[in-house]
């Protein structure tokens, strides 16, 4: 047990070290679907498309599939639910999931306030709150404030915040 213990430990330094974790393939999805196999399902035989014209943070990409995908690198999502209401396929339908189902980490090797430097570009965008820091260095997300909504992300000077699908 305790040697399982220690490779982990070292597993996840080593995988630090040479550039963290291998990012996820799969898409990160908008918010107000409860139902992932429904974008798979419904979304190619959509001819509108139209949730990705309606976003106005212009978020929303239509994938090689036929799937919307968010591009949390550009801004985040406001949960203006337009992309909810030009849904005509009822992929996005409740109203109540204004969250996006994904997990925010911070990589503690890219981030500067990690570092002792001061930057707190992360807090500021953050509309919930989720993200505290320890006196000024050593921010932390805290996933139960968290609706991934992305603002923090293409704020990061490092780019040392990361999503994935959960």
């Amino acid at each position: 047990m305790v040697d399982e213990e220690r490779r982990g430990i070292f597993t996840s330094l080593s995988s630090a070290l040479r550039g963290g974790k291998k990012e996820s393939n799969s898409p990160i999805r908008p918010p107000y679907n409860a139902e992932k196999d429904l974008f798979s399902r419904l979304c190619p035989d959509c001819e509108e498309k139209s949730c990705a014209g309606v976003c106005e943070e212009d978020i929303i990409e239509i994938g090689e599939d036929g799937t919307p995908r968010l591009l949390l690198q550009k801004r985040g999502c406001t949960f203006c639910s337009a992309c909810l209401d030009a849904c005509k396929a009822g992929v996005l339908s409740d109203r109540s999931l204004n969250f996006i189902d994904a997990s925010v980490e911070i990589d503690i090797l890219r981030c500067m306030a990690w570092h002792q430097s001061i930057c707190s570009s992360c807090k500021d965008p953050c509309l919930e709150d989720a993200i505290n820091f320890l006196g000024l260095f050593r921010p932390e997300i805290e996933s139960q404030k968290c609706t991934a909504c992305g603002w923090c992300i293409s704020v990061c000077p490092t780019e040392a915040i990361k999503i994935e699908t959960s």
